[in-house]
């Protein structure tokens, strides 16, 4: 789609901080962390946003990358008990799904500002090492 934001990251016509991809998928971090390291993951092709909309095929393949995805959260992030799965799809018409790590005593908020490029700087870098 023109103007979907996702496929304008997907084709790296707008930034982002990328922390993994293959040919078909992409993660990178939410400008607007609920908590620190929420990453978003998206086919590189669009796709509807509503998930019960999207080819099972699609789906599968978004699952495991999804996990690929999770593991490399769950490994990198001191203190992240668990990965979260969000998969509502309403920001963005653009199938994506989102991943919270949860932290003990950390309450998720969407913040009223997009995190610094200095601080998702930071935190791919933390991912990706």
């Amino acid at each position: 789609m023109e103007n979907c934001i996702f496929c304008k990251i997907a084709k790296k016509e707008i930034p982002a901080h990328v922390i993994w991809e293959n040919a078909e998928f992409m993660a990178f971090l939410d400008l607007y962390p609920p908590v620190p390291g929420a990453t978003v993951v998206i086919p590189k092709e669009h796709h509807d946003s509503y998930i019960k909309n999207a080819n099972p095929e699609v789906t599968a393949s978004l699952m495991k990358a999804v996990k690929q995805v999770m593991d490399l959260l769950d490994t990198k992030l001191k203190g992240n008990l668990r990965t979260k799965l969000i998969l509502e799809g309403m920001e963005v018409p653009h199938l994506h799904a989102k991943l919270w790590p949860m932290y003990k005593g950390v309450r998720e908020e969407i913040p009223d500002e997009p995190a610094s490029q200095e601080d998702l700087s930071k935190m791919a870098e933390k991912i990706r090492s």
